[in-house]
């Protein structure tokens, strides 16, 4: 409902953004697991959000709080939406780095008129995650990725290789049986052993490329 409502009310917001992040996925394609914040990013590299953030509030009034306010730069901004039943949502928009590609997008389904993450890009920005962050649930993403798209692996080995292997090997070793447990207890839907084994598919992929090439 909230999506569906930003849409049809916020049209800059629909024209400049997508729906970014893993509820995006997990609601029209994968069924993975619960995601109940609403990421958006613009489509433009660096793009002032300030508009974004006002638009909200006046097709929302009192109804949209800002618990994060934009930077000097109008990076980003985070607030929480309360629907007309009361729940409470939190949404966030982040200006991207780079322009985003139209191949990187696909319309949703969800709410007409709005552009979403692609499946290939998500896996794109999920492999990257793991090298830029320690989060779990990004190797339950990945696993969830290729479980129901399996004919995308090599797609997920060539984004792999294209990162910093020993970083990508370092994070990976980190995440102990007894750490993803832990980190992944808040996610009641969510199997920790999905996570496991996409770390053990990561790590051997990276060994098998270190054979193949002992200079790497």
């Amino acid at each position: 409902m909230a999506l569906r409502l930003l849409g049809e009310h916020c049209s800059r917001l629909r024209r400049l953004c997508y729906w970014a992040g893993s509820a995006a996925l997990a609601i029209e394609e994968l069924h993975h697991r619960t995601s109940f914040d609403l990421d958006f990013h613009t489509r433009q590299a660096l793009k002032n959000v300030r508009p974004i953030m006002s638009e909200i509030q006046h097709a929302f009034p009192g109804q949209f709080e800002v618990i994060q306010a934009p930077d000097e730069f109008g990076a980003s901004f985070r607030g929480t939406l309360t629907l007309p039943g009361g729940e409470r949502i939190t949404v966030e928009v982040m200006s991207n780095y780079e322009d985003v590609l139209e191949e990187d997008l696909v319309p949703s389904t969800t709410a007409p008129g709005m552009l979403r993450v692609s499946l290939s890009r998500y896996l794109a920005d999920k492999i990257q995650c793991v090298a830029e962050r320690a989060e779990a649930r990004d190797l339950v993403d990945i696993r969830a990725v290729l479980n129901r798209h399996p004919e995308m692996e090599p797609l997920a080995h060539r984004l792999l290789m294209e990162q910093d292997a020993l970083l990508v090997a370092e994070r990976l070793l980190s995440w102990t049986d007894v750490r993803i447990t832990a980190d992944l207890a808040a996610y009641v839907d969510v199997s920790p052993e999905d996570a496991k084994k996409t770390r053990d598919m990561l790590l051997k992929w990276l060994k098998s490329a270190s054979l193949e090439d002992p200079q790497s």
